[in-house]
C-alpha cells in the first residue's frame, strides 16, 4: 500500500539579488488560501516566482502533497508544473475571445487528467455572458476574472495570485470580491495570495506568511495572525436574499444585512465585522 501524501506545501528559497536577499523556509498547508503579506519589496513576488520555477534558486526546495518540484538533483521546469498563475496585470490573448483564451489553458492539459471542466469554471466565475467578447470590450474586473478562469482550466494543483486586485479601481475590486469568495469555498487545491492589502488577507485567507526584507517574520493561521496585527478576522456566511439594495446573511444563526449585492442566493461569503473602538 502506497503511504499517504503529506498534506503540505514544502518550501525552502534563497534567492539573492544585487541589492535583496530571500531567505525563507515554509511548510504551507496544501488546503485554502495562504496569504504571503508584506509591504511592497518584502519578496512576496520574488517567492511566489521562485516557487513558479520562473526565478531560479540554487539549492532551494519545494515539495507539493509529497511531489519533488526542486530539490538537489530535480528541477521541473516551469512549463511542467501542474500550476495556474494569475498575474496583476492580466495578460490576456489581445487578438482572441473570451472563449479562445479559456480554451487555451484548457488545452494544455489532455481530457483525461483535467480536475476542473468548463461549465464549472464558467459557472463560478461569471463568465457565460462574456464567452463571445474580446478582451478591450471588458472591465477591467472581468478581465481578471476571464484570467483566473484561464488558469483553472489548466487543472493545476497550485495557484499563484500576485495581487490579482492591485491593478482595480475601488468598483471592479468589489465586484470580484465575491466570485474570489465562492473559489475559496469551492477550490479543493492550494491558493498561494500575494497581497499588501489587510483586507483582502482579512476576507480571503486561512493561513499568513508575514513577510519582511526577505524573511519570514511570522506564519500561522490568519485569524491569529490578524488579532497580531490587530484586524478582525473574516467570518463565514451564507447569503439568504436580495432586499431593497442590500444583501440579507446568515451568521452562525445570526441574520445581518449589509449595504450591496454580495453573491447569489444560497451562496457562501465571507464577511469582516468592524466593531470599531
Amino acid at each position: 500500500m502506497n503511504a499517504p501524501k503529506p498534506n503540505r506545501i514544502e518550501a525552502r528559497f534563497r534567492v539573492v539579488r544585487e541589492n535583496f536577499t530571500l531567505e525563507v523556509d515554509l511548510q504551507l498547508p496544501d488546503r485554502g488560501i495562504t496569504a504571503l503579506f508584506g509591504p511592497s519589496g518584502c519578496g512576496k513576488t520574488t517567492l511566489l516566482r521562485a516557487i513558479a520555477g520562473l526565478d531560479r534558486a540554487p539549492g532551494g526546495r519545494l515539495v507539493v502533497s509529497g511531489e519533488p518540484w526542486q530539490g538537489a538533483d530535480i528541477f521541473v521546469p516551469p512549463h511542467r508544473r501542474a500550476l495556474g498563475y494569475v498575474f496583476q496585470e492580466t495578460s490576456l490573448f489581445p487578438h482572441l475571445s473570451v472563449r479562445r483564451n479559456l480554451e487555451y489553458g484548457m488545452k494544455r492539459v489532455p481530457a483525461s487528467e483535467r480536475t476542473l471542466h468548463w461549465d464549472e469554471v464558467v459557472d463560478w466565475l461569471g463568465l457565460a455572458p462574456l464567452i463571445r467578447q474580446q478582451p478591450h470590450q471588458l472591465s477591467g474586473g472581468q478581465r481578471q476574472r476571464v484570467a483566473i478562469g484561464r488558469a483553472l482550466l489548466s487543472s493545476p494543483r497550485l495557484l499563484l495570485m500576485d495581487e490579482p486586485l492591485a491593478a482595480l479601481d475601488a468598483s471592479a475590486r468589489a465586484e470580484i470580491l465575491p466570485y474570489l469568495d465562492q473559489l475559496h469555498q469551492r477550490l479543493a487545491i492550494p491558493v498561494l495570495y500575494v497581497s499588501h492589502s489587510v483586507e483582502e488577507v482579512a476576507r480571503l485567507a486561512d493561513h499568513l506568511v508575514c513577510l519582511e526584507a526577505g524573511r519570514t517574520a511570522w506564519q500561522g493561521a490568519a485569524a491569529d495572525g490578524l488579532a497580531r496585527l490587530g484586524v478582525m478576522p473574516a467570518h463565514a456566511a451564507r447569503v439568504l436574499a436580495h432586499e431593497a439594495g442590500q444583501t440579507v446573511l446568515e451568521i452562525n444563526g445570526q441574520i445581518v444585512r449589509v449595504a450591496g449585492l454580495l453573491g447569489a442566493p444560497g451562496a457562501p461569503v465571507r464577511l469582516r465585522i468592524d466593531l470599531g473602538t
